[in-house]
């Protein structure tokens, strides 16, 4: 019996599928992200480099008290910080590159970083996972992760022994691995997660536009799946994600190619995952277009990966906590069913992932609602500067607060798993983004800590949300809009209301604001007047 196959009947057994027998079986996951491949909100510390970290000879590596990657032992009280080992000057590291270019040399930044891979991931946190009833995680990976690392590239790799410790963790406590190739040469998307960030912004065409870094990434990915396939880990590894977040302006037709020969690749050495595909932030074109659906009957079994978060939206970050839950009950529903279908001559329409075709999943969304992290980040990092502590590193979140988590939450959940009757069955489930955070400033993005106080409902492998937690409207009705528990950050700007490449809307790309007869308020905002509805249909 193949991977796949035996999830099917092990989450068949457990009521875990609806619909079809050929659907994926329900997927409750959480990302272990900032581990493997570096992200500087999930981990400051780490990126807070002091001279005695640096040094050329005899470095003394910092721990600040509660650094969450370093030996407990060592964390509790802190050393090599102060007065002996002041920060480094001028910036911290942004990204992965910025990381490595910041020691002496290569061999300096792999001693240095060998202590995050040892410790930021430990057993007790994949128990801790399993315990909380989620049966799924997905590691991103480096593309560097193999030892492709050009002349010139500020990467260096020595991670995979921890990768393979990972997913030998997860086969012990019985969890499904899905590895996701989370960067690529040339940057997919110029974000600081694609290993090198873009300073002069988001954009795909760094790797779409450069035939030799397309042709790399397939290299890359074919080693990966190979060397995975070698270190015993098919039994474990159900899943592989061939490309994070290709941006918006990636050439179309280089990407299908790309997913084609990407996947050919993967099956090649674990020929029963499902291979994963970024839906380039715009999934309906997935179904619209004849050759992507030709595509994705090629490669099945195959889910289209979306990544859905509020706090990205300028305007979204001002909404009360009504209309959030309104938000997700209507816009994210329509963008979770915005793909996949097969439409008979009839004129029906079925999920394709019925028939074994293309399904989706949102392989990243978290709690966070009102906290911008770009900018809040500016103020942690330069906090550990100033004071050699993160700010808000102990932040306890109010009663109230976690109450509408606790909604959010549950209604991100039901829309994400789109369960039939009240869905249409096309979303096969869910990764939370993160499954641990350092410090209180990004609190919202803890899914352990959600887990353990009590805001994010722990995930039950035999119920769906919907069974568990009622409608979307049921949790709208729930909702007390109660607004001093929002906490926009930063401080709205008179007149923006901020264009989001990840709330993207057919009829009106930057339109934000939707109408409807559910809760219609002003509120008065740095001297305008915003006007906000929400819809429900």
């Amino acid at each position: 019996m193949s991977l796949l196959a035996g999830e099917l009947a092990q989450a068949a057994s457990s009521g875990t599928i609806t619909g079809d027998a050929n659907a994926p079986p329900m997927i409750h996951g959480v990302n272990l992200g900032g581990w493997l491949v570096l992200e500087r909100y999930i981990s400051p510390y780490l990126f807070a480099l002091t001279t005695c970290d640096i040094a050329e000879r005899d470095p003394e590596y910092h721990a600040y008290p509660g650094q969450i990657d370093v030996d407990p032992a060592v964390t509790a009280l802190g050393e090599n910080v102060g007065e002996n080992c002041p920060p480094i000057p001028g910036d911290y590291p942004m990204d992965q590159w910025t990381m490595v270019e910041s020691f002496p040399s290569k061999d300096h930044a792999k001693i240095y970083l060998e202590r995050h891979w040892n410790n930021f991931v430990t057993e007790d946190d994949i128990v801790r996972i399993k315990n909380a009833g989620v049966r799924h995680v997905r590691i991103p990976v480096g593309h560097w992760i193999t030892g492709d690392v050009a002349d010139g590239e500020m990467y260096v790799s020595g991670e995979w022994p921890y990768l393979l410790r990972a997913v030998g963790w997860c086969r012990r406590h019985g969890l499904s691995v899905w590895i996701d190739l989370h960067t690529a040469p040339g940057s997919q998307n110029g974000f600081d997660n694609s290993g090198r960030w873009n300073s002069a912004g988001a954009t795909g065409t760094g790797w779409s536009s450069v035939p030799e870094n397309v042709a790399r990434t397939v290299s890359i990915v074919n080693g990966i799946a190979s060397k995975a396939a070698a270190d015993g880990m098919s039994d474990t590894v159900s899943g592989f994600c061939v490309l994070n977040e290709p941006f918006v302006d990636t050439d179309e037709d280089v990407y299908r190619a790309f997913v084609g020969e990407a996947s050919a690749a993967v099956r090649r050495h674990l020929p029963d995952v499902t291979v994963v595909i970024g839906d380039l932030f715009d999934s309906k074109k997935f179904d619209a277009s004849p050759a992507w659906k030709a595509q994705a009957d090629a490669i099945a079994p195959v889910l289209l990966d979306s990544h859905y978060y509020h706090v990205f939206f300028e305007l979204a970050r001002g909404f009360s906590p009504r209309q959030h839950i309104a938000y997700v009950c209507e816009h994210n529903r329509r963008d979770t069913q915005g793909c996949c279908y097969d439409k008979a001559a009839d004129g029906a329409v079925t999920p394709s992932v019925k028939r074994g075709g293309m399904g989706r999943i949102i392989g990243e969304w978290s709690a966070s609602f009102d906290t911008l992290v770009s900018d809040k980040l500016d103020v942690v990092m330069d906090g550990i500067r100033e004071n050699g502590v993160a700010p808000e590193f102990a932040r306890v979140i109010p009663r109230a607060r976690k109450k509408f988590l606790r909604n959010f939450v549950e209604a991100q959940m039901i829309v994400w798993e789109d369960e039939e009757p009240e869905g249409n069955g096309v979303s096969r489930g869910w990764f939370y983004w993160n499954f641990k955070m350092e410090g209180g400033a990004f609190a919202e993005w803890n899914f352990l800590r959600g887990i353990d106080e009590e805001w994010i409902p722990k995930p039950d492998p035999q119920r769906s949300a919907a069974s568990r937690f009622g409608t979307c409207l049921n949790i709208l009705a729930k909702t007390r809009d109660n607004m001093s528990i929002v906490h926009e950050f930063p401080p709205p700007v008179a007149g923006k209301e901020g264009a989001n490449w990840q709330v993207r809307d057919s009829e009106n790309e930057h339109a934000h604001v939707f109408s409807g007869a559910w809760a219609r308020r002003r509120r008065s905002v740095g001297g305008t007047v915003r006007l906000c509805s929400d819809t429900l249909r």
